[in-house]
C-alpha cells in the first residue's frame, strides 16, 4: 500500500506536472482567498436564507471545528511526516509545514462542508464535490500531501459531516419551529381576551 501510495504521489506531483496547474493549484491549496466569498456565503444565508439558511451557517461553523478536531487527532496518533519533510526531488509549490500528513485537515474540512451543503442544497452538490475533489488533488500536486493522506481525510470529512448532520437534525427537531411560534403569539392575545 506504501509503495501504491509513493507511486501514486510521484505521478501527481512529477509527472502530471504542467504550467497551467503550477498556476492553479497553489491558489487552491490556499483558504485564504476564499475566506471573504464564503464569508459573505455565510452572511447571506444568515440575513437572507431564513430558518434553513442560519441552520446551515451554525452547523457549518460546528462541523469546521469537529473535522478539524477529528483530523489533527488522527494526525498525532498516526505521526506520518509530510512528503516535502522526507523524500527527495518533491516539486514543493507552496510551503512545507512541520505538522503531520495524515490525514489532510484540508481534505477533511472541505469534503465535510461540501457534504453538508449538498446534503441541504442538492442543486450545488456536484460542483461542492467538484471543489472538494480539486482542493485534495491540490494538496497531493504542490506537494504536501500523500494520496492516502487526501483520502483518509476526505474519510474523516465524511465522518464528521454524517455525524453533525445527524446531531443537528436532532437538535432542530427539538427547537420550536417559527411556524408554531408565531401561532402562539397570535394566539396568547385571543386567550386573554
Amino acid at each position: 500500500m506504501a509503495h501504491l501510495d509513493l507511486f501514486l504521489f510521484r505521478v501527481i506531483n512529477s509527472d502530471l506536472s504542467n504550467a497551467l496547474f503550477d498556476l492553479l493549484m497553489p491558489v487552491i491549496t490556499d483558504p485564504e482567498p476564499f475566506f471573504i466569498p464564503f464569508a459573505g456565503a455565510g452572511i447571506g444565508l444568515v440575513l437572507w436564507g431564513g430558518r434553513k439558511g442560519r441552520i446551515a451557517v451554525v452547523t457549518a461553523l460546528v462541523l469546521l471545528l469537529v473535522s478539524n478536531t477529528m483530523s489533527e487527532l488522527v494526525k498525532f496518533w498516526i505521526q506520518r511526516p509530510r512528503p516535502c519533510e522526507v523524500l527527495e526531488a518533491v516539486r514543493l509549490l507552496v510551503g512545507c509545514t512541520a505538522s503531520l500528513s495524515f490525514p489532510s485537515s484540508h481534505a477533511a474540512n472541505v469534503t465535510a462542508q461540501a457534504i453538508l451543503f449538498a446534503f441541504l442544497y442538492r442543486p450545488v452538490a456536484f460542483p461542492l464535490f467538484l471543489v472538494a475533489a480539486a482542493v485534495g488533488y491540490s494538496r497531493v500536486y504542490v506537494g504536501v500531501h500523500y494520496p492516502a493522506d487526501v483520502a483518509g481525510g476526505a474519510l474523516v470529512g465524511v465522518v464528521a459531516a454524517v455525524v453533525v448532520i445527524r446531531l443537528a437534525r436532532e437538535v432542530e427537531a427539538r427547537l420550536p419551529s417559527h411556524q408554531s411560534s408565531q401561532v402562539s403569539e397570535v394566539r396568547s392575545p385571543k386567550s386573554e381576551v
